[in-house]
């Protein structure tokens, strides 16, 4: 099902559709990992990378989830290596933003915070529930303006997401891990709630977001991913998406002692999305993963593979790793 909405009512949309969907895309079967990058500088809460996204071959900017700021770095291919260029603050002060994805298009960075309550102790803390566009100046990358939103009041409204909202990850509670940009449209990847085997990604157009647009239109995607699975990095390809899968629900804490949609041992995989449909199709399993896969952004494509930089939260410097994926 595609929901097509304006604050909470229904106003029509796409189909379902029918299939698997007709793309290069259905090819792909292999996902290996082909080499390792490493990081020059003075990282940020290295052990927690959360996002990357880049608006050419070589400015790129980085996040990670336990922090208020975000950096710019420079990624050359011949060395393979991602150089802390600099840091720039969000926020001046309050608690972490739960920075989750980061996406980039044109002179615009989009970095996202969980929009969720906090994972052990179910804290709300405002900082988490705000994205942010970061201009930077096309001719010398420097930072050229932060504005910041909410998509707060998009989710408790909505008909299906609002009844997670606020509520904890191991009890179904809405937790953003994804966001993707293409055509100045947004798509918000949901790790939770996952209903059914489906999982959800929220398209929004960006001006409408950062208007602060009282009833803006969006579109809410059902995906079919799998009982159990969440979006955990969504990014755009030139046709559809890559899809970052994995545990839509956490491990329980000591005061969250039952854990919904969670699989200790469950791995991550890589899935290709239409970008219109419920249909999803899996590629393969994310291979030889020293953490939480949740970071990705594109090195190069063409119509028989895709060459991916996969960040992840847990070891030293995210340990950035490439995977062809054919």
């Amino acid at each position: 099902m595609v929901l097509c909405v304006v604050m909470g009512s229904a106003c029509g949309g796409p189909g379902d559709s029918a299939g698997p969907p007709r793309n290069p895309a259905v090819r792909w079967t292999r996902v290996e990992l082909i080499d390792h990058y490493s990081f020059r500088g003075d990282v940020l809460e290295d052990t927690n990378l959360s996002g990357i996204a880049c608006l050419s071959d070589k400015s790129c900017l980085i996040g990670a989830d336990e922090g208020r700021a975000v950096q710019l770095v420079e990624l050359s291919r011949a060395a393979k290596t991602l150089k802390v260029v600099r840091t720039v603050q969000l926020l001046r002060s309050g608690k972490e933003i739960d920075i989750e994805a980061i996406a980039a298009e044109g002179d615009s960075y989009y970095i996202i915070g969980s929009h969720g309550i906090s994972k052990k102790q179910g804290e709300q803390q405002e900082n988490r529930f705000r994205i942010f566009r970061l201009k930077v100046s096309r001719e010398t990358g420097e930072p050229a303006g932060v504005t910041m939103a909410s998509l707060s009041e998009v989710l408790r409204s909505d008909p299906v997401l609002g009844e997670h909202f606020q509520m904890p990850l191991q009890q179904s509670g809405i937790n953003i891990e994804g966001l993707a940009v293409r055509d100045g449209r947004l798509f918000v990847g949901f790790r939770n709630p996952s209903v059914g085997g489906y999982a959800f990604v929220l398209e929004i157009a960006a001006e409408d977001v950062f208007a602060s647009k009282a009833r803006p239109k969006y579109t809410l995607h059902e995906l079919q991913l799998g009982e159990g699975l969440g979006i955990r990095e969504i990014v755009a390809a030139e046709t559809g998406f890559l899809i970052i899968a994995g545990n839509a629900g956490s491990e329980p804490s000591e005061k969250y002692t039952e854990a919904e949609n969670y699989a200790k041992d469950r791995d991550f995989s890589l899935v290709f999305w239409d970008g219109k449909g419920q249909d999803t199709y899996r590629i393969g399993s994310i291979p030889s993963t020293p953490g939480k896969a949740e970071a990705m952004t594109i090195l190069e494509q063409s119509p028989d593979h895709v060459t991916v930089l996969i960040l992840f939260d847990g070891p030293k410097q995210g340990q950035p790793s490439v995977y062809r994926i054919s």
